[in-house]
């Protein structure tokens, strides 16, 4: 018995351990070859990845004029081949096989965002309704016309949501070919954006009606017309707004972070896929159109980013982009070769063919449908541009991941449109057939045969003016090689080298050599080239047509802005420029290029540092509620006491906890009238707003006490008694009504509601002490908006100096050359006339934008020379990144700099001139030997010619140089006879600010003066209505409070009425009634030696008046009004 049992136990217990081991050995196997599947994926992945940068150094090296695309998707259709036959290959072909959810995921991100981020916003822009219109009514048109070739066209007995839903994969575009092949032979840039603009938002577009006649051909339930409509609204309208709010919250990001590389790289890595799958997974949005919003934000704004990143986050996007083009279109012909290519029979061919054909029939009836609104709008649109867009409508990754995801979706009649089908069955692979079929073709046709294209349409030729202006370029790079082969032979250690194969080795070729035929220049421009004197055979100047002189101009003007728009770029590097700043400079010179012929409007640099009207009404209305009551201290001690406590601080914050204690009495006196519980206390809260009104009339009463009849001109005060008005008004009614018509009547009851609500007008009461800080929040925004547009002139100046240089190198055209730099000269002199105009306005904002210049320029040096002791090994590279690090920290405290700095005191400019080295004894010499000088408008200063006799330091105003020697703007004559010819009186070449120097190298070497310098200063006519306006915000200053007064940048003018008062700086004495001069920052007031002192402010417009202590001077304006007319302009 025992030993049964033992021998049946024995069986069980091996009956129940093997099938439990054999389920281990079967996991370890399965593990084993899912491990190996990965492994094998990775390694296709990276294969591919060799394989194309194999494939693009071959066809750069052989120069084969394919599309790299092209070559891809062949060799991914060869491998897929290869993949069939051979099970060993076709374990690394798997990759195939992912879920085409995935694909797009993965790789639609990357190439959408690049693209986005990549391309000239303000040419989007300027093409956006295009975009648009060929994007959404053209993508739902072709859908359409598509629709109907499949349903009359096949035998497939597909019905509108089949048909529509197999349009819509064939509308979605991918000319990454074509864009390509545009930018490199230079054709149309706007044309390539019109088309890869298109794609971006096409792609989009196409997915949500995929989705939407997807969702229809798979559900029984179907929708409305409102409801698809509504649909697409969502998701096409919501998926931007989502992009662009991630977009803000990116570039919010990114301005916190200065010049670090990895920080940036991985915010816009991660907002991108965020944006994606957080539109696509949860706010079920287009992820696409979100992710194309935030690449154009982030791209508008890209100023935001660090200067020295910007390029190598360029260089990540790209790297991204290629090789996620690389991967995809390998895969593409594999699926085509695995799944679709074997699987066409009879009259599929036929099909397909005539599919390929009609597709590029309807883009083409599309765009012409579209041409009368295509031609008015954005930059045009030609018949030849036209044709192009409709050969490059290319098909890509983006269908054949739509037709995947109908191939793999199983609510979907596979018999009719799938891939997946019984044996024999003549349905089978349909929508991945014929869309394998047309990408395939699009891309070995249409993308091979546009080049050809565009040379037929004549569009890739190379303009005339182009090979001029590279023919100049290559005799600059000539003459270069020529002087530094010279230069090299007269090397000791080089002198013997094989000069012959140098300089064969260094030569370069024109890039537009083309054949000789191909080089014939067309007729109509009739270019030729210098002539050949038969009598003396000696070379004669060639001579052009205006046709070819405009050509030229407009190709030059062209570079020049490019050269500008480079300039201000390089300026933004260096800190030199704000990131606002560069942004307008650079759109400044982007609507130039937009007009033929065109340079920068001066005008709209000069819009930069207007003051937007809205400031200027905003401050004049907040200062009417600034409550300063001017009154003197009474003498009397209980009135002074009262005095003292009504305008302490306590006093007001213990009025304004009343008001918020009251408010919560008006709470509850509202929940009485309406609460059962609460009605039997309605007369607690009316007695405690009796106290309350009560405490409103003691504080009025004590202010009136103490200010008298000035109590009135306070507009809080006339609150205070409307408030105390209405709650007595209140107090009545609360009483005497609900005692004659009773509690329960609903028309007392509604007045008694009303009264009570009433009360809520005591909280304006709450905004006086916020409306100094509004009023200071608004004067901040006016100095940061003035701070940016003087940083906007200054670039622009420095900008039009740096590009004036390379001008001769731009244009062999002396005429043209001269056209160039006459136009900068004038626009530069103009924008430098205005900011010196504005600095003198505004000296507190041109002093901080000028220390912050100068400190950022001190750090760039210091930065380089760290980088020179890194290259030459003094410093070790952790030693150096520590002084880098602690420089840039610098730099990017220097983003958060003041919009404005006091102003130091005249004397201390002595203290900035170099060859004084900071020398205290020198600089006391040059004091005691300097006297103050102030000039009026127009007064000459120095005369062209004359004699040395003194250095110049400009304190105040601005100055104008003149010259009848040295090439500059013309000045003309003004008092020139009617109808004379127009004669030059001398030539501006300059002007000049405060903290300028004039004189000093004259001085030095004895040589006369080079240049008339005149006083600039301007001054404008004024009349007596003018005046009056001017005196209307004016001021008296009353000298009893203070002996010291202090002139700042709200001031305007400054007008001693009466006594006399001195320069505290340079003890300059003045009498009233007198000008206070411009050079004077700080006055004493010398009531011992006159009458009392009494100085008028007429503060700027932007101004308000900086003393409590104002009072009215409506009867002594018509005394001042001629010593108002004096400006002036002063030099020490």
């Amino acid at each position: 018995m025992n030993t049964t049992t033992s021998t049946l136990n024995e069986t069980t217990l091996h009956s129940a351990t093997t099938p439990s081991g054999h389920a281990n050995v079967t996991e370890h196997v399965r593990h084993w070859h899912v491990e190996e599947h990965e492994s094998a994926v990775l390694f296709f992945i990276f294969f591919c990845c060799a394989i194309g940068a194999l494939i693009r150094r071959l066809l750069h090296g052989l120069k084969i004029k394919l599309p790299y695309t092209v070559v891809l998707l062949v060799l991914g259709v060869l491998f897929g081949l290869l993949s069939g036959r051979y099970e060993s290959v076709h374990l690394y072909a798997r990759v195939v096989e992912t879920d085409p959810h995935l694909i797009l995921h993965i790789f639609l991100p990357v190439l959408i965002f690049e693209s986005a981020f990549a391309m000239e916003v303000h040419t989007f822009l300027k093409t956006f309704v295009q975009v648009i219109l060929l994007a959404i009514p053209g993508l739902a048109l072709s859908s359409f016309l598509t629709c109907l070739l499949a349903r009359y066209l096949f035998t497939y007995n597909w019905d509108w949501n089949e048909g529509m839903m197999f349009g819509s994969i064939l509308s979605a575009t991918d000319p990454v070919a074509v864009v390509a092949l545009l930018r490199d032979v230079g054709a149309s840039k706007q044309l390539a954006m019109v088309i890869e603009g298109e794609s971006l938002v096409n792609d989009g577009a196409a997915i949500v009606f995929f989705n939407i006649f997807l969702k229809l051909t798979t559900t029984e339930e179907g929708m409305t017309g409102g409801q698809i409509v509504w649909h697409f609204v969502r998701v096409a309208v919501g998926g931007p707004l989502w992009g662009f709010l991630m977009g803000k919250i990116s570039l919010f990001w990114l301005a916190r972070v200065f010049n670090d590389a990895l920080v940036e790289i991985t915010i816009t890595l991660a907002s991108t896929y965020l944006t994606y799958y957080i539109g696509e997974e949860f706010m079920e949005v287009s992820g696409v159109l979100a992710v194309v919003v935030l690449g154009i934000t982030i791209n508008a704004e890209k100023t935001m980013i660090s200067p020295e990143v910007e390029t190598f986050l360029h260089r990540f996007w790209e790297t991204l982009a290629y090789i996620a083009n690389t991967l995809i279109f390998i895969i593409v012909g594999m699926v085509i070769s695995e799944k679709a290519i074997f699987e066409i029979h009879g009259i599929d061919w036929f099909y397909m063919f005539a599919l390929y054909f009609g597709i590029f029939v309807i883009r083409a009836v599309v765009i012409a449908l579209f041409s009368p609104v295509l031609r008015h709008t954005g930059y045009g649109m030609s018949w030849k541009e036209g044709t192009v867009m409709t050969w490059g409508g290319l098909r890509g990754a983006v269908g054949l991941a739509l037709a995947l995801q109908v191939a793999h979706h199983d609510e979907i009649d596979q018999e009719t449109v799938g891939i997946r089908s019984d044996e024999g069955t003549e349905y089978g692979y349909k929508v991945l057939i014929h869309v394998s079929g047309v990408v395939f073709l699009t891309l070995l046709i249409n993308a091979t045969t546009v080049l050809g294209l565009l040379r037929l349409l004549g569009m890739s030729d190379i303009s005339p003016a182009k090979r001029m202006s590279m023919a100049n370029s290559l005799r600059y790079l000539l003459d270069m090689r020529e002087k530094t082969l010279n230069m090299l032979k007269t090397d000791r250690f080089l002198a013997d080298a094989d000069w012959e194969t140098v300089e064969k080795s260094s030569e370069i070729e024109d890039p537009y050599k083309t054949t000789e035929e191909e080089a014939q220049i067309d007729e109509s421009l009739d270019i030729r080239p210098n002539a050949i004197c038969p009598e003396c055979d000696s070379k004669l100047p060639a001579h052009y047509t205006r046709k070819e002189l405009r050509d030229m101009t407009n190709e030059a003007i062209l570079r020049m802005l490019k050269a500008e728009k480079m300039s201000y770029w390089r300026q933004f590097e260096q800190g030199m420029l704000s990131r606002e700043a560069v942004r307008k400079l650079q759109d400044c010179t982007d609507i130039a290029a937009d007009k033929r012929g065109k340079f920068i409007d001066v005008d709209d640099i000069k819009k930069s540092w207007e003051i937007p009207g809205i400031y200027i009404r905003l401050k004049r209305i907040v200062k009417r509620f600034i409550g300063k009551t001017p009154t003197d201290e009474p003498k009397q001690k209980a009135l002074n006491l009262l005095h003292r406590i009504t305008r302490h601080l306590a006093f007001s914050i213990v009025v304004y906890v009343v008001i918020v204690l009251d408010m919560v009495n008006v709470t509850f006196a509202v929940i009485c009238e309406y609460h059962p519980y609460w009605h039997d206390k309605k007369n607690v809260f009316r007695f405690l707003n009796v106290v309350f009104v009560a405490l409103y009339m003691i504080e009025a009463m004590l202010k009136i006490i103490v200010q008298k009849r000035h109590y009135l001109s306070n507009c809080w005060h006339s609150l205070c008694l409307a408030i105390i008005c209405i709650g007595i008004v209140d107090i009545i009614i609360g009483f005497t009504l609900t005692v004659i018509y009773g509690e329960k009547n609903e028309a007392v009851r509604i007045v008694v509601v009303v009264f009570i609500l009433l009360r809520t007008i005591r909280l304006l009461r709450l905004l006086e002490p916020v409306i100094p800080s509004l009023l200071s929040l608004i004067k901040r925004n006016i100095s940061k908006h003035l701070s940016y547009g003087y940083d906007v002139g200054r670039g622009y100046v420095a900008g039009e100096e740096e590009v004036r240089k390379l001008i001769d190198h731009m244009v062999d055209h002396r005429d043209i050359a001269k056209t160039l730099k006459q136009v900068s000269d004038n626009g530069r002199l103009d924008v430098i006339r205005c900011l010196g105009m504005l600095q003198k306005q505004h000296p507190d904002i041109a002093l901080s934008i000028k220390t912050r210049q100068a400190i950022r320029s001190v750090l760039n040096n210091l930065r380089d020379g760290i980088h020179e002791l890194l290259m030459d090994g003094i410093l070790e590279l952790a030693e150096g990144h520590k002084l880098e690090k602690m420089v840039e920290e610098k730099m990017k405290r220097l983003l958060g700099a003041p919009a404005s700095l006091p102003l130091p005191p005249p004397d201390k400019m002595l203290n900035n001139v170099f060859w004084l080295r900071n020398d205290p004894n020198l600089i006391s010499y040059i004091k005691d030997k300097a006297k103050l000088i102030s000039y009026n408008y127009e007064d000459v200063i120095i005369r062209e010619g004359d004699p040395p006799g003194g250095i110049y330091i400009i304190v105040s105003g601005m100055v104008r140089l003149e010259s009848e020697s040295q090439p500059g703007k013309p000045i003309l004559l003004d008092d020139k006879p009617s109808g004379s010819q127009l004669k030059i009186k001398s030539n501006l070449i300059d002007f000049l600010t405060a903290g300028n120097i004039i004189g000093e190298m004259g001085l030095l070497t004895k040589r006369p003066r080079s240049a008339t310098v005149t006083c600039e200063t301007a001054v404008q006519g004024w009349t007596k209505e003018k005046i009056k306006l001017k005196l209307e915000n004016s001021y008296l200053f009353d000298s009893d409070d203070s002996d010291v007064f202090t002139v700042d940048s709200e001031m305007s003018d400054v007008v001693l009425v009466n006594g006399v008062a001195q320069n505290a700086f340079t003890r300059e004495q003045f009498v009233g009634p007198c000008y206070i001069p411009w050079t004077v920052l700080k006055l004493e007031l010398r009531p011992d030696k006159g009458p009392k002192p009494v100085l008028l402010v007429i503060p700027t417009e932007l101004g308000q008046p900086a003393h409590a202590q104002a009072k009215s001077t409506h009867d002594l304006k018509t005394r001042t009004l001629e010593r108002l007319l004096i400006l002036s302009a002063s030099c020490v």
